[in-house]
């Protein structure tokens, strides 16, 4: 349990829905994002792929993935806090469908915005019967390629006919989540799917399939709850944490405030022989005052750790370091011990500001304790020289993170900027587009502020109407890049700009982009027709390779594409309603090979596809 060195999980194999089953629906929040992240969940969720497999080199395989799961996926995100790729791609288009940004509003005693934070997903799952399967994953991990120390919980659910209160704070976090969605068509399928799901909810039993916890609990932090009251760390489950006496703490984040450290030993004043351990960042440390701290044992991930990938690497672009990102809570008192996790940090915002979500999962002594727990963070004993860890010391030379200041700075002017309900407009031009753009009350400021649409490389200063001219069909998108500038530091982030008019082609457009000749057209076939996805891709570049050899003889592959259309016609009709959507998209590009749709046709008809 927690072992760094062993207890490693995939996010992909997370997400991928087990054996014999599918995904109908997944609801999913994180407080960044990465879009290509979010492609390779979709892998995941779609393709029952892991998110580093070789897939996510293969156009039609990505084209595939994000068709197969735009409508089955909705993902909340905190507003301002998608991150710039590196490189763009026409298939980010299919993306919009699924991203939605969370704009909070201010709350009294919080001096800047309060974050949407939670790392969830609530998957649902159907077998070929149509028997659900939920899983629920509780993370402290962002969906995006930080290469940090998170923590990730999962556990399945069935439905039956007898109801529980124990997925009730569930369903109140998706009240919110659907209170979140615009007021358009694509969202509206999505807020008619989650409320299915929330009406579903009260039958699903989750499993904690555990000998260490014998019970769990919910915990959303706040968010109104069903009762007419509110979701909070001052609520009943977060007693052992926050609010009872104990016998021993240990607490693990990356990000602090004194006084939600100073609290933890203030409640145990009367307890004599309680132990605290505090595992943070290095760069948290300034946070801190040394009185405040002085009964805690703390510790730090050792350099070589966090720099352990720089020391390796001959590629300095792709170098990122690691460090602390879980955030853990251990309390014992006498023979019970809880443990917290989630996304919950140990500072003011958190606490009493931000939208969270953690799991509660009790157990006893015997089980879990501080012993156990560091054992297992140590992987071993402390002196042990496999340690990631090192005990540190508070001194009064700790300084504050400089530059990690100036960075949130920067990255709350572009909060301010998305809160301005910037809106777009799409106006024809002959076989191109202009695209009008306007921020209301534009604010002024200091930093030098830039704007562009995310799949263009026309850029403009922002201001409140700007215009870009002459985009081709397949740079017509709802996100912008936003860039903001001052001194030598410049923050990149991706702003969702609701954009009117935009053409409904674009899809077909995207797929017409990846398909660009025959040779592509019978890989894609393939794919589709394969027994199983990755099946398929190996396929179809067995078939690429062949057709460097024998690229003339397109016709003979007829009779074995007819021989895997009979079969897929008898076990998997549905799969035809994916070729009807390729042919369709790409029927005027000229590379649909001859004979194909005479033979396809036959086929249309033998599955019934029109009706």
């Amino acid at each position: 349990m927690l072992n760094p060195n062993n207890d490693r999980l995939d996010y992909g194999q997370v997400l991928a829905p087990p054996d014999k089953y599918r995904l109908d629906f997944a609801i999913g929040t994180t407080y960044s994002l990465d879009l290509d992240a979010l492609v390779g969940a979709c892998i995941a969720l779609g393709l029952s792929e892991e998110t580093d497999s070789d897939l996510m080199k293969n156009p039609i395989c990505l084209l595939e993935a994000l068709r197969a799961t735009g409508d089955k996926v909705v993902l909340f995100c905190e507003g301002g806090q998608i991150h710039a790729p590196n490189s763009v791609t026409p298939l980010y288009i299919l993306l919009e469908k699924m991203v939605f940004q969370v704009n909070t509003a201010k709350r009294r005693g919080i001096a800047k915005f309060p974050s949407f934070h939670p790392k969830f997903w609530l998957l649902r799952y159907a077998d070929e019967q149509n028997n659900p399967l939920y899983r629920v994953v509780v993370l402290s991990r962002n969906l995006t390629f930080d290469r940090s120390w998170d923590i990730t919980f999962c556990m399945d659910g069935k439905v039956n006919a007898r109801k529980t209160l124990k997925t009730a704070p569930v369903g109140d976090f998706l009240s919110y989540l659907v209170d979140q969605l615009p007021a358009d068509e694509n969202a509206k399928v999505k807020q008619k799917k989650i409320r299915a799901i929330q009406r579903e909810l009260p039958f699903v039993h989750f499993d904690l399939n555990s000998r260490e916890f014998d019970d769990f609990e919910f915990l959303p932090v706040g968010i109104k709850n069903s009762n007419g009251g509110f979701h909070s760390t001052e609520d009943e489950p977060f007693n052992p944490l926050f609010n009872d006496s104990c016998h021993e703490v240990l607490v693990m984040s990356p990000f602090l405030s004194n006084s939600v450290i100073r609290e933890f030993k203030e409640r145990n004043a009367y307890i004599n022989h309680t132990d605290y351990m505090l595992f943070t960042r290095a760069m948290s440390l300034g946070k801190l005052n040394a009185e405040d701290c002085r009964n805690f044992r703390i510790f730090t991930m050792k350099d070589a750790v966090v720099d352990g990938e720089s020391a390796i690497s001959e590629d300095e672009q792709q170098v990122q370091k690691q460090d602390i990102h879980a955030k853990v809570y251990m309390v014992r008192k006498n023979s019970d011990s809880y443990l917290y996790l989630g996304s919950l940090n140990a500072s003011h915002n958190a606490m009493f500001g931000n939208i969270e979500f953690m799991m509660l999962l009790k157990s006893k002594n015997r089980y879990l304790n501080m012993t156990k727990l560091s054992e297992a963070l140590f992987n071993g004993s402390e002196d042990d020289p496999s340690n990631p860890f090192q005990e540190v010391f508070l001194t009064s030379e700790i300084a504050v993170d400089e530059e990690e200041e100036k960075q949130n700075l920067l990255d709350s002017y572009i909060k301010e900027i998305n809160r301005l309900k910037p809106t777009a407009r799409v106006i024809p031009n002959g076989e191109y587009f202009d695209l009008s753009v306007c921020f209301p009350d534009m604010i002024e400021a200091e930093y030098k502020v830039s704007i562009s649409p995310l799949l263009s490389n026309k850029t403009e200063i922002i201001s409140e109407n700007i215009l870009f001219k002459s985009l081709a069909l397949t740079q017509l998108s709802e996100f912008y890049k936003i860039s903001v500038s001052y001194g030598k530091r410049t923050v990149e982030r991706i702003i969702i700009i609701p954009t009117e008019g935009l053409p409904e082609d674009r899809e077909k457009a995207v797929v017409s982009s990846v398909v660009k000749d025959k040779e592509c057209f019978y890989r894609y076939i393939a794919f589709l027709l394969g027994d199983i996805y990755a099946l398929g891709a190996l396929e179809a570049a067995s078939s690429a390779e062949s057709s460097i050899m024998n690229h003339s003889n397109s016709a003979a592959r007829l009779p074995a594409l007819y021989e895997k259309m009979l079969q897929t016609a008898a076990t998997a009709p549905e799969r035809f309603k994916e070729i009807d959507f390729l042919v369709k998209a790409i029927s005027l590009d000229g590379v649909i090979p001859e004979n194909f749709e005479e033979l396809y046709t036959t086929f249309k008809k033998a599955v019934k596809l029109d009706g």
